[in-house]
């Protein structure tokens, strides 16, 4: 393997005064064109730093990135089990929370963790290898929410926010409490609901969304509340609204996201955009016809609606009786269009994109019948697998034709929403199953863990981080991306893992090449970074791969810009530079981070490796 991509840190000389100030945008569009030529006379290396890393480079290919592809199989294995958190019918959650290897940060070489919150309404933090307890947290009420991940303050470590009829609570990575929050209004939402985390406003700070209250992530004040549906579909005579679940998407495509329900879009005041009259529903948002636009699933009481993004009626049947489940949606048989699956009253059914039925499977739930579920490739051999928990059982169904899979028993639920999660939860590069359990049909109770007993189920994220997943919106540190790739673009699913994850063929390889540093116009209060993003693989490296700049502190990052490429990189090949024009006091102890395949924690592209996509400065910017 030759990975001898070498990282230049030069610092200019005396090339930074009196200099001419670029605004970063036109820097951009000169520096980053690909039809830009050293000694082109619209921007002279008088008027910025110089030489800031115009000309394009080399890096060494690695060949291995040719890869054959290879199919697993699926022999799976529980492999271990926690009663500590005692009874639990919530969707357990996945992220990273603790610096498990003691290297004082936080990131991708550490255990991912799992939260969840039981039914006497206490979250429970558990490594994800093997279930050892990190921390509980007592918020009070019954049949609390699930609970959500994400970096709430952009300090480069995640928040845990949890919901109960008690009210909503943020906390540290390390447990102790962040906030505390629990406006009018909030009433019932929390049970057998979902927290989502969400940037409303794209200004790199998210906020929670708890069905149709809105509140600051960093403070928990309330900032809106949307006066008609909170995203349930479960239809009740108590008074208030039950399993909330507002789900955010820019629907519009202005940049900016909106909040979700199955009958009102609203903005992040709680002012409405649009509401069609039609009954609230449990939400999923994807493409179903092919153009740039989204669609909505709204499911309730039995129905499926498909609506389009003014919230108009496409289709609408009934096909689960009188309850339903929130929707996940995804290529279930590998023709290239989504399918919807959900679950109700004794039955999973999975439906085609224009409403016909395609298979349905009996099921044992009459305690609720909104249960959820989520998809995967587990085997890598482009045919998604369904995994769904009743009373009794957790069952991975084969996407195309529903045959069972698996039926493991060890399993007992009263069930609210919950489905099982999948993630990497032991970092070993291989997905796993994670499911709750409480004694009803059974006596098993607190979290499992399925995997493979061949270690050979694919890769999956080191994150799952709310009921209401979606692969773009949060980044694998737990970061929430200010404005999301539009996933309906690129995976189109909802509540499902990248199913494209396991393709074999010819890889690129996105590497930190060369970065040259100037600090001559610190009297200003200006610091230049400019980095070339190499190819070491073998693959043509598309266009549009973000570059993002972190200011370190001890072992905390926080964002600072990201940038994306502009030109195709052909194997062995580097960009020109990508200019990153800073305050100076951004950068207070002096200590830089270049990320390449980052944008504020979200990868975008598969790669050969990723492990390589990192470099770090010791003490390069401004004294």
């Amino acid at each position: 393997m030759h990975r001898s991509a070498l990282l230049l840190f030069l610092l200019c000389a005396g090339a930074c005064q009196d200099y001419e100030f670029i605004p970063t945008d036109d820097v951009d569009d000169k520096l980053d064109d690909s039809t830009w030529q050293p000694g082109d006379s619209e921007t002279t290396t008088d008027d910025i730093c110089e030489d800031p890393g115009r000309s394009q480079g080399s890096v060494s290919i690695d060949e291995a990135c040719y890869i054959e592809a290879a199919t697993g199989t699926f022999t799976p294995v529980l492999e271990w089990a926690s009663s500590a958190p005692g009874d639990t019918y919530t969707t357990p959650v996945v992220g990273n929370l603790t610096d498990d290897d003691g290297d004082g940060d936080v990131d991708d070489d550490d255990i991912p963790d799992i939260v969840v919150a039981n039914v006497a309404g206490t979250l429970w933090a558990l490594s994800g290898d093997g279930g050892s307890v990190h921390w509980s947290y007592p918020m009070g009420g019954s049949e609390p929410a699930t609970a959500a991940i994400g970096d709430l303050d952009a300090d480069g470590v995640p928040e845990v926010v949890g919901a109960s009829t008690t009210g909503i609570f943020a906390l540290r990575a390390d447990g102790s409490r962040y906030w505390t929050s629990n406006p009018s209004g909030l009433g019932n939402q929390p049970t057998c609901g979902g927290v989502g985390i969400y940037d409303l406003d794209a200004d790199g700070y998210p906020e929670v969304v708890m069905g149709n209250i809105f509140l600051d992530g960093r403070t928990g004040s309330l900032v809106g509340r949307g006066s008609y549906g909170a995203g349930s579909g479960y239809g009740t005579s108590w008074g208030s609204t039950v399993a909330a679940f507002g789900v955010a998407a820019d629907i519009d495509r202005d940049g900016i996201q909106e909040v979700v329900t199955g009958n009102a879009l609203y903005r992040k005041d709680g002012s409405t955009i649009w509401t069609n009259g039609r009954p609230d529903g449990f939400v999923a948002v994807a493409n179903f016809d092919g153009d740039d636009d989204a669609e909505i699933v709204s499911t309730y009481t039995g129905n499926v609606a498909l609506l389009d993004g003014d919230g108009s009626t496409i289709w609408f049947g009934n096909y689960t009786g009188t309850t339903i489940g929130p929707p996940t949606v995804a290529d279930f048989d590998g023709d290239g269009l989504p399918e919807i699956g959900v679950a109700g009253h004794g039955v999973y059914v999975v439906i085609e994109h224009d409403g016909t039925l395609k298979w349905q499977n009996t099921t044992q739930d009459w305690s609720s019948g909104f249960t959820g579920s989520a998809v995967f490739d587990f085997e890598g051999d482009g045919q998604a697998e369904v995994v769904y928990a009743d009373e009794n059982d957790v069952w991975v169904y084969d996407g195309a034709t529903g045959r069972v899979k698996l039926q493991e028993s060890r399993h007992s639920s009263a069930t609210c929403s919950e489905f099982p999660a999948i993630a990497d939860v032991d970092n070993d590069g291989h997905a796993e199953i994670i499911y709750a359990s409480g004694a009803y049909s059974g006596s098993e109770t607190g979290v499992r863990v399925i995997g493979d007993a061949d270690d050979s189920w694919m890769a999956g994220r080191p994150v799952w981080n709310q009921h209401s997943y979606s692969i773009t919106n949060v980044g694998t540190r737990g970061s929430i991306p200010a404005v999301p790739d539009t996933n309906w673009l690129s995976y189109n699913n909802f509540r499902s893992g990248d199913l494209s994850s396991s393709t074999g063929g010819a890889f690129s390889d996105a590497l930190p090449e060369h970065v040259e540093i100037c600090l001559d116009d610190c009297d200003l209060g200006l610091l230049q970074v400019v980095v070339r993003v190499g190819n070491g693989g073998v693959d043509d490296l598309p266009a549009g791969v973000p570059v993002s700049l972190y200011s370190l502190q001890g072992s905390q990052a926080t964002f600072i810009e990201t940038k994306d490429t502009v030109q195709i990189v052909t194997a062995g090949e580097t960009t020109y530079g990508v200019v990153f024009e800073i305050e100076a006091a951004s950068v207070p102890t002096g200590r830089l981070r270049v990320l390449v395949d980052d944008d504020n924690g979200l990868e975008t592209i598969q790669e050969c490796h990723e492990d390589n996509n990192l470099w770090e400065t010791e003490d390069a910017a401004c004294p």
